[in-house]
Parts: C-alpha cells; sequence; structure tokens
C-alpha cells in the first residue's frame, strides 16, 4: 500500500511538472523578405514568431511594415506587444489579432521600444529624434532630451530599461551611452568615449556589467555601472559590432555578431572572443538569441538571409527560414503552458 502511494505521488509531481512546463517562443523584427510579385520586389516584412524547434514562421501584424524592435509585457504572456516601426509604435493588447497606432506625428520612425515591467501602460520609446516615453498606453508621449546637447546624441538607436534601480535607464547614441536617474526625464553622457553606438545590453544578474557595440569602434565593457568603459576585442576580428546578447542561463557566455563577423562568443564575459561561421552563408548578423530553456540553441538574424539556427552552442548554423530577410532583432520569451 505504501508503494503504490509514493507511485501515485510521484506521477502527480510529474503531471505538475509536465503542465508548468515552459515554452520558449522566438520573435524577429525584419525589415524586408525579398518577396517577389510581378516583377516587383515586395517586402512581407514584419514580427515572425515560431514556438522553439518548429520550422515555420508566423506573422504577427501588418504584413508590409518595417519593424525594428519588439518588447512584449511578460506578465500577459503575450497578449500585450508593442513594435517599434517605421510608421510609428503599434501595439495590440489580444496576442497580435487586432493592433492600433499610439504614437503621434512626431515619431514616424521608432527604433526601440520597451514596457515598464509592471506597469504596460508605461512605455519607453527611442527615434532619430530623441527619447519619448508615455504614461498612459500611447494617448500622450513626451520627448525627454535633456542633456542631449547635440544632433548625434539625439539619435537613440537602444534603450535598457536597468536592472539595479527602477528609475535608471541606460540609451545608447551616436554620441556614446548616456544614462538617466529620474525615469528618463534627464540625461547626462557616460564614462565612454566612443560614438556610433549601435546596441547596449546589461548582464541578467550582475547590473553593474554593460557592453556595447559600435559602429567601426569595436566592442566596450564596463564593470562599474558605465562609469568607465574598456575595449574588449581579444579574438575579434571585426570592429562593427550590432547585436550582443548574454545566455540566459549562463551569463559569463556572450554571443556577438556585426558586419561580416559571423558569430562570436565569449565563454569568459567577454574576455576572449572565438568566431563560428560553419553553416552560415550569410556573416552579417544583426540579432542573437538564446533560448533561456537550452543554452544550446541560439538564433542569429542576418541583414539578408533571414535567420540562422544552432542547436549546439553557435559552433554549427543551418538556415531556419525567412528567405531573404533582414533581421533587426531577436527575443525568446519563456511562457508558462
Amino acid at each position: 500500500m505504501k508503494k503504490q502511494i509514493l507511485s501515485l505521488l510521484f506521477f502527480i509531481l510529474l503531471f505538475a511538472g509536465l503542465s508548468t512546463a515552459a515554452e520558449s517562443v522566438v520573435y524577429l523584427t525584419t525589415l524586408s523578405t525579398s518577396h517577389t510579385h510581378t516583377g516587383m520586389r515586395q517586402t512581407q516584412s514584419g514580427l515572425f514568431y515560431q514556438t522553439v524547434g518548429d520550422t515555420s514562421w508566423n506573422l504577427l501584424g501588418r504584413p508590409n511594415n518595417r519593424v525594428y524592435d519588439v518588447d512584449i509585457y511578460k506578465p500577459s504572456k503575450g497578449k500585450i506587444i508593442a513594435l517599434a516601426t517605421h510608421t510609428g509604435v503599434h501595439q495590440s493588447r489580444d496576442g497580435g489579432k487586432t493592433w492600433k497606432v499610439t504614437s503621434d506625428w512626431r515619431m514616424t520612425e521608432v527604433n526601440c521600444i520597451r514596457i515598464h515591467p509592471d506597469n504596460p501602460d508605461i512605455i519607453y520609446a527611442s527615434t532619430p529624434y530623441g527619447f519619448y516615453k508615455t504614461l498612459d498606453n500611447g494617448k500622450t508621449w513626451i520627448r525627454y532630451n535633456q542633456g542631449l546637447d547635440n544632433v548625434d546624441a539625439t539619435y537613440v538607436s537602444r534603450i535598457i530599461l536597468d536592472k539595479k534601480s527602477p528609475d535608471s535607464i541606460f540609451i545608447s547614441t551616436e554620441d556614446g551611452v548616456y544614462h538617466s536617474s529620474d525615469d528618463g526625464i534627464t540625461w547626462t553622457h557616460t564614462g565612454i568615449n566612443v560614438r556610433n553606438i549601435r546596441t547596449i545590453v546589461q548582464h541578467p544578474d550582475k547590473p553593474d556589467i554593460l557592453m556595447a557595440g559600435t559602429e567601426e569602434n569595436g566592442l566596450y565593457v564596463s564593470l562599474d555601472h558605465g562609469k568607465h568603459w574598456q575595449r574588449r576585442d581579444t579574438g575579434l576580428l571585426q570592429d562593427t559590432i550590432y547585436g550582443i546578447t548574454f545566455d540566459p542561463s549562463h551569463p559569463d557566455t556572450v554571443y556577438a555578431g556585426g558586419f561580416q563577423t559571423g558569430i562570436y562568443k565569449s565563454i569568459d564575459g567577454g574576455k576572449i572572443w572565438k568566431q563560428y561561421f560553419d553553416g552560415l552563408t550569410d556573416l552579417d548578423i544583426h540579432a542573437i538569441a538564446v533560448d533561456p530553456n537550452d543554452s544550446n540553441i541560439v538564433y542569429a538574424g542576418s541583414v539578408e538571409s533571414g535567420v540562422y539556427r544552432s542547436t549546439d552552442g553557435g559552433e554549427t548554423w543551418n538556415f531556419a527560414g525567412i528567405k531573404g530577410g533582414y533581421v533587426w532583432s531577436a527575443y525568446i520569451y519563456t511562457w508558462e503552458e
């Protein structure tokens, strides 16, 4: 009888574990996908997604929209989505079934979008004209450029909502990296004396560690929350870096990609890099995403050849779809089933 009870408890626990298994979903934003119709090049671009391991991609949103970035309010499990596009901010509150533009005429092109982790009505957007924020789900937007004192500084490419403090934000610009300690209202230049910053990322567990990728100026790391920066290029043969991604499960493992780079990987936090390109027919990489459930699964978005997938931690690659796609950003979210 005791054995029967223990067996029953085992199967109950097993079923409970299976019922709460996390499902990984990869999202890609694209600018074009080289579709041809009656002799003319069409752009079947937008937001694509698939469950990790699937072979087909699903398109969300308007089919001919250039989408630069996406953010999803994680508590909604994929229902609340915000897109940064060439026609402003697009939002869905029903998992992509319906959409509406929630930005004004000043925001004709949006580079990056971030939803506040605790309130989906608060959204941050970066544009070629500065930093914007809404507190009412896009009904009104305010541009906050105080401290961004030149035209290069107002070209904001990426946003980081700092894990260290709820009112702390970092942005990458053509004039370097800027920081705000008052939720984006005012800005100060950080210690990096390098221009043309293309991307900036933060360590998943150690928020004082930041990495920045540049156009023709290499890759830089800060260990003290942006006060000081140092170039990290041991093993890097190229100087233009568009995408940097930490492995969520093993944060000392970092991936980087850019102009003619293939995939660079570091297993010591960016001190030494090793290049991988076996299976890549396009070495121009703009976006990288690592599966939080399986560090061996990595996606790489190329500039003109769609997306590639690795199942061995980036050492070898296979074409994974969206033929001809210009992939701009890539993210993997996990939802509880």
